[in-house]
C-alpha cells in the first residue's frame, strides 16, 4: 500500500464481513486494506482475531485506535432513554449507566468538566449540560433528550486536551509489534506530534493514516500531512464540531492542501449508508463518491457498510465499480464521452474479454482442401461455445500444462479461475497430424465445415490420475469417469474458429454471449440471476427463483436450459422450454421479468467443478447472480450434498455471486413450498424431477404441490402425443 499511484479502497471489518467466504469475496472484489476498529474491539480477543484474519486473506490489517475521544461507558441496557430537563449524574466508566447515571471514558468528569459545559452525545442525539458541581459529584441536566447506548462518541463545546490514546490502544500496540501489523490509523489526530508519539512506540517504519475529525486536526492540517503516509477525511466525527452544511468545504479544503502536500486523502462515512439495508445505493451517494475522486481524492473507506451492513460483497463491488469507471474516465479522451456514457455497467465476461472467434468469407476460400476430421457432437459443441466466448477466457481446446492447471489448481496457469477441462480427447489410432496443422471439424451428421482448429500439440496424458482429479473418483460405474475413459488418452490442444453453426443452433431461445449482452443493456438490466436446469420446473425451482429475486431486488431472472445430448430418461429440451414458455406466458414471475436463452452443452457429471463451470459461463452469458442449489450437479452418491457450495466457499470471488439454498420441500402442516420450518421431517414432502417423470411415465396427474397444474396438463398432453417429446428415448 506504500505506493498509492491507484485509488485504494479500505473496508472495515465486523460481523457482516468477519465469515471467511465474505472476506474472501470482499478481497478479490477489490479491498487493498481491512481495518479493525479498535473502539469495537475487546483486547482480549485481538490476537485471535489477527491470526484468523491473516489466514483468510494477504491484504494488510490496519489497527484503527480508539484515540481522544470521550465515549459512554458501559450501560445496563442497550439503550436508556434520557427524558427533557431530567437531572443526571455524570460518572466516571467505572460505573455502569442508568436513567440517573451516566458514565464516561477516558476522561475524570470531577477534574474534567466545569460547570456550564455543554456535553454532545451520539451525534447530538442527546445534550447535556453541567449544571453543578460539588465534591466528586457532577450533575447534569438534559437540554435535549433521546436513547444513549455503550461506546458512543461524545465532545465537549470547549477544547481541552485529552492524551493521543487509550490504555486499549496500548496495549494493542503491544499485540501489533508482535504480530507483524504495520499499518495504523490514528483517530482525533490533533497535531504533529501526536503521529510522532505513535512512529515513536515502534521499532520499525509503519503506514500511518492520520483521522483528522476535530477542530484541532482541522486546524493543524499541513503539519499532519507532513508527517503521515496519508490522511482520512471522518466526515461523520468532523461534523460534530463542524457545521454540517461545511461538511463538503470541509473536505475540499483538505483535499486541497493535502495535495500541495503530496498527501493522499481517503474519505469516509456515509459512503454508500443506503447499503447497509439495500442492495444499492442512492444516486447522491453514487454523486459524491464520483465528485470526491474526480476532485483528487485517493481512498474510500467503507465502514458500516461492510462491519454491519446487509451487503458488505456488493458494497466493496459498488465502490470498485465507480473507481473503475472513475480511472478509465480519466484515460480518455474528453472527445469520446458521449461515446461511452451510455455503456451499462454490465458484468464484465470471465477473465474481461468476451472471445470472438469467427472466420471471415475470405478465410473460408482459403481453407479449402484442409484435412477433415468427423468428431462427435460433444466436441463440437464445446468447439461452438469456445469461438462464440461463452467459455471466455478459453480461446481453445486446453493443452496439458492447462489442463494439469485446472484439475490441480482450479485455475488456468495465468491465474484465472476455471474448474473444468475442455479438453479434445482423441485415441492414438486417430491422430493423422501434429502441431502446427490445421485441421477441419465434422459433425458425423453433417458433412458442411463447421470449425478450424489450428493444432498447437497433441499430448498423453494419464486417464487414471486425470480422472481421480476431476471426478474425485476412478470407479467407472461412474458416468463422467465411463465418459472420460473411453474418449482416448491424448489430448488435441490449439485455438478453434467458426465456420457455420449446426442448424440447432438457430432454433428459439438460442442466443451468443454478445447478443444476451446486448439485449440485457437495452433492458437496462444489471442485476440478473442466472439459473442453471436439465428439468422441467417444478414448485422447488420456483421457490427459489423467487425468492432469490426478492433477497437481492433483481432486475430479471435468466433461465438457462441445457439443451444439448442428454441421457436416456431426461426430460427432452422441448418439455424444458415449453414449460417455462407457460411460466412467462401466465406471467408467473411478476413482478419480476424473466429471460430464456439456451445453454448448448452436455453434461461432463463432474459435480462440484461443474458447477462452478456452470456459473462462469452464466457470467459470461451477463448474469451477476447465480443459484447453487443443495446438490447442485450432483451425480448419484458420488459427492457430498453441499459439495457444490462449499467449492464457491473455497474458490472466493469468481466475478459472479452465488446464492446458495437449502434442500426446498412442501410442508403439509405449513401446507406451503418453502426451505425452513419449524415442523418435523416426517411434514416434508420432497420436491424432484424424478418424482414428476415418475407421475407422468404412469399416466398419473402430477400432484399441485410438485408443479404448476397447466404445465403438468402440457406435458401430460405431449406424453400421449408423443413419449419421444417428452424424455430422451
Amino acid at each position: 500500500m506504500n505506493n498509492l499511484k491507484k485509488i485504494k479502497i479500505i473496508a472495515t471489518l465486523g460481523p457482516s464481513s468477519l465469515k471467511r467466504n465474505v472476506l474472501e469475496n470482499m478481497d478479490s472484489s477489490g479491498v487493498d486494506l481491512f481495518r479493525i476498529n479498535l473502539s469495537h474491539t475487546k483486547i482480549a480477543s485481538l490476537p485471535k482475531l489477527i491470526k484468523q484474519l491473516q489466514e483468510w486473506t494477504k491484504k494488510p490489517l490496519c489497527l484503527d485506535t480508539q484515540g481522544a475521544q470521550i465515549r459512554t461507558g458501559q450501560m445496563k441496557q442497550k439503550k436508556i432513554f434520557f427524558k427533557n430537563n431530567d437531572s443526571v449524574l455524570i460518572t466516571s466508566s467505572s460505573e455502569k449507566g442508568d436513567r440517573f447515571h451516566l458514565p464516561f471514558y477516558p476522561i475524570d468528569p470531577v477534574r474534567i468538566l466545569k460547570s456550564g459545559d455543554i456535553l454532545y452525545v451520539d451525534f447530538n442525539k442527546v445534550i447535556i449540560q453541567i449544571v453543578k458541581k460539588e465534591g466528586k459529584k457532577v450533575e447534569g441536566r438534559v437540554l435535549a433528550g433521546g436513547f444513549v447506548g455503550s461506546n458512543k462518541a461524545a465532545h465537549l463545546n470547549r477544547f481541552f486536551e485529552l492524551p493521543p490514546f487509550t490504555k486499549e490502544d496500548l496495549k494493542a500496540f503491544v499485540l501489533a509489534r508482535k504480530l507483524g501489523i504495520y499499518y495504523f490509523s490514528l483517530s482525533f489526530a490533533s497535531n504533529k506530534d501526536d503521529v510522532k508519539k505513535l512512529r515513536r512506540l515502534f521499532p520499525h517504519k509503519i503506514f500511518v493514516i492520520s483521522k483528522i475529525e476535530n477542530k484541532a486536526g482541522l486546524e493543524n492540517i499541513e503539519e499532519i500531512c507532513n508527517e503521515s503516509n496519508a490522511i482520512l477525511i471522518d466526515r461523520g466525527d468532523l461534523s460534530r464540531e463542524v457545521p454540517l452544511q461545511k461538511i463538503g468545504l470541509a473536505q475540499k479544503y483538505i483535499v486541497e492542501i493535502a495535495k500541495r502536500k503530496k498527501t493522499p486523502v481517503f474519505v469516509a462515512t456515509n459512503l454508500l449508508e443506503s447499503m447497509i439495508k439495500n442492495f444499492e445505493p442512492t444516486r447522491a451517494e453514487v454523486n459524491d463518491i464520483t465528485s470526491a475522486l474526480t476532485s483528487g481524492v485517493k481512498g474510500l473507506v467503507l465502514a458500516a457498510e461492510t462491519a454491519i451492513g446487509k451487503y458488505p460483497i456488493e458494497s466493496v463491488r459498488m465502490v470498485s465499480g465507480i473507481i473503475k469507471v472513475v480511472e478509465r474516465d480519466k484515460k480518455e479522451k474528453k472527445e469520446d464521452f458521449l461515446k461511452t456514457i451510455y455503456d451499462y455497467n454490465l458484468i464484465e465476461p470471465h477473465g474481461g474479454i468476451l472471445v470472438q472467434n469467427y472466420l471471415g468469407s475470405k478465410e473460408i476460400e482459403g481453407i479449402k482442401g484442409l484435412p477433415r476430421i468427423k468428431v462427435e457432437d460433444e466436441v463440437l459443441l464445446d468447439a461452438f461455445q469456445i469461438a462464440e466466448g461463452l467459455y471466455s477466457p478459453l480461446r481453445g481446446f486446453m493443452d496439458k500444462e492447462e489442463f494439469s492447471s485446472v484439475l490441480n489448481n482450479y485455475r488456468l496457469p495465468n491465474g484465472i479461475i476455471w474448474t473444468l477441462p475442455i479438453i479434445f480427447q482423441l485415441q492414438k489410432k486417430d491422430i493423422t497430424f501434429g502441431g502446427g496443422d490445421k485441421v477441419i471439424l465434422v459433425s458425423k451428421k453433417e458433412k458442411e465445415s463447421q470449425v478450424l482448429l489450428k493444432v498447437s500439440n497433441v499430448q498423453r496424458i494419464d486417464i487414471e490420475k486425470s480422472a481421480k482429479k476431476c471426478f474425485g473418483t476412478v470407479d467407472r460405474a461412474h458416468p463422467g469417469v465411463a465418459q472420460f475413459s473411453k474418449k482416448g488418452d491424448y489430448i488435441v490442444s490449439g485455438e478453434v474458429f467458426l465456420i457455420k453453426k449446426p442448424a440447432f443452433f438457430s432454433q428459439l431461445y438460442s442466443f451468443t454471449p454478445k447478443e444476451t449482452r446486448e439485449i440485457l443493456k437495452q433492458q437496462g438490466w444489471q442485476k440478473i440471476v442466472g439459473f442453471h436446469t436439465r428439468n422441467v420446473i417444478h414448485q422447488g425451482h420456483e421457490f427459489l427463483q423467487k425468492k432469490a429475486l426478492e433477497i437481492i431486488g433483481a432486475d430479471a431472472l435468466f433461465v438457462s436450459p441445457v439443451i444439448g445430448p442428454k441421457k436416456k430418461g431426461d426430460f427432452s429440451p422441448g418439455a424444458v422450454l415449453k414449460a417455462y414458455e407457460i411460466m412467462l406466458r401466465k406471467n408467473h414471475y411478476s413482478p419480476y421479468p424473466a429471460f430464456i436463452a439456451a445453454f448448448h452443452t452436455y453434461s461432463r457429471y463432474s459435480g462440484p467443478r461443474e458447477a462452478v463451470f456452470t456459473a462462469l459461463c452464466r457470467k459470461n452469458f451477463g448474469c451477476s447472480h447465480f443459484i447453487v442449489g443443495r446438490d447442485h450437479t450432483g451425480v448419484g452418491s458420488y459427492y457430498p450434498s453441499d459439495a457444490s457450495q462449499r467449492i464457491f466457499e473455497k474458490l472466493g470471488d469468481i466475478g459472479i455471486i452465488p446464492l446458495f439454498f437449502n434442500e426446498i420441500y412442501f410442508c403439509k402442516v405449513c401446507q406451503k413450498t418453502t426451505d425452513k420450518c419449524p415442523h418435523s421431517l416426517r411434514s416434508r414432502m420432497k420436491i424432484s424431477g424424478t418424482n414428476i417423470r415418475k407421475y407422468l411415465l404412469e399416466g398419473k396427474d402430477v400432484p399441485s404441490y410438485l408443479m404448476r397444474k397447466e404445465i403438468s396438463k402440457e406435458l401430460q398432453r405431449m406424453f400421449k402425443k408423443s413419449p419421444r417429446s417428452l424424455f430422451e428415448i
